[in-house]
């Protein structure tokens, strides 16, 4: 019933951000007539490409951006979710001065009674990005609150509207977990982090996209890294739920203002991290040139398993097969690492 509506609204809104970028390339093409050489044309192509590729923005919901205190949908090429129906738009998700991170307004996304819970998080803003993402480089950062555990599955999802396709999806269960949509042995899964959510608590998320793959942090600690789901780029943010019960709030959103080259593990002063072997049968050796303080092993589901540390190598021939994640701490710094047990 929902997507019907949100398959026609994010194609016009992407037709009308077509039209505006064509326009602004107009200048480009004139330059055919006149005697540049191509050198010149491949620098103005390269700084077009810089300019709408990194394009930052922040969004808090303030009146001072032009924000409302009312439905979401309609404000700033935000929309809420269509219906298929009458209304053509859910109309309880709206920008409120109950709670806010930093500001005094935020995104409040809940519960709308005319609607059942729904099979997927599917409820909730979408926000029509001017110029899409590359999937292989961009980042986007929320703080986010959760009113209750036991309640709606809430989430942040990076799509690409046309296609209808997830490039990200990271769900805050109602158990509490945190989880990560991710391609695992060639099927979607999603896949519990190490991490958990607690009620009433504000946490700062953030998602960046490389060319190698997607990276999950909460409060400036890498907690995943996974894959895209897809090799498209995201025209769309959606912060959603399921429709069960419960609130949440969403506050200082930034796009493309964390980029790998700025977050914590920048490759200036960083000592990586890798294991090896790995898909492995038996022992695990931890590879890196920091002093390692404590490990912690969590199967796909979240829960933790016993395991020893010695010589930085851990004995993993009690693990069943499948998918696990190593929490390593070395001083102040926490990587989480993915490994297979055959």
């Amino acid at each position: 019933m929902f997507f019907r509506g949100c398959k026609l609204v994010t194609i016009i809104g992407f037709l009308l951000d077509e039209w505006y970028f064509f326009n602004s390339l107009k200048f480009l093409f004139l330059f055919r007539n006149l005697n540049f050489t191509m050198k010149k044309y491949y620098s103005i192509a390269c700084v077009l490409l810089s300019v709408f590729s990194f394009a930052q923005q922040s969004i808090s919901f303030e009146d001072s951006e032009g924000f409302l205190a009312a439905n979401i949908h309609g404000q700033n090429n935000w929309i809420s979710t269509p219906t298929g129906g009458n209304p053509a738009y859910v109309m309880n998700q709206v920008i409120s001065q109950d709670y806010a991170s930093n500001g005094n307004a935020s995104l409040k996304i809940v519960k709308e009674n005319t609607y059942g819970t729904q099979s997927e998080p599917i409820i909730g803003g979408f926000y029509n990005l001017p110029t899409p993402l590359l999937y292989t480089l961009f980042s986007v950062s929320f703080d986010i609150n959760i009113s209750q555990l036991d309640g709606s599955v809430f989430g942040f999802q990076g799509v690409d509207s046309i296609a209808e396709q997830l490039v990200v999806r990271l769900d805050f269960d109602k158990t509490g977990a945190i989880k990560v949509l991710d391609k695992v042995s060639g099927s979607l899964e999603l896949v519990s982090t190490p991490e958990t959510w607690s009620p009433n608590t504000w946490y700062r998320f953030k998602v960046i996209g490389t060319a190698s793959d997607i990276r999950y942090y909460l409060n400036d600690t890498l907690i995943y890294t996974g894959l895209a789901v897809s090799s498209l780029n995201i025209d769309q943010l959606r912060f959603v739920h399921d429709n069960a019960l419960g609130t949440a709030y969403i506050d200082q959103i930034k796009i493309n203002s964390e980029t790998i080259l700025t977050v914590k593990d920048d490759k200036t002063g960083y000592h990586a991290v890798s294991l090896y072997p790995n898909p492995t049968t038996d022992f695990i050796k931890i590879n890196t040139l920091d002093v390692i303080d404590k490990v912690e092993v969590y199967d796909g589901a979240g829960k933790k398993m016993n395991i020893g540390l010695q010589n930085n190598t851990i004995d993993v021939k009690h693990l069943l097969p499948g998918l696990y994640f190593m929490s390593i701490q070395s001083g102040d710094r926490t990587f989480t690492e993915k490994f297979v047990k055959k």
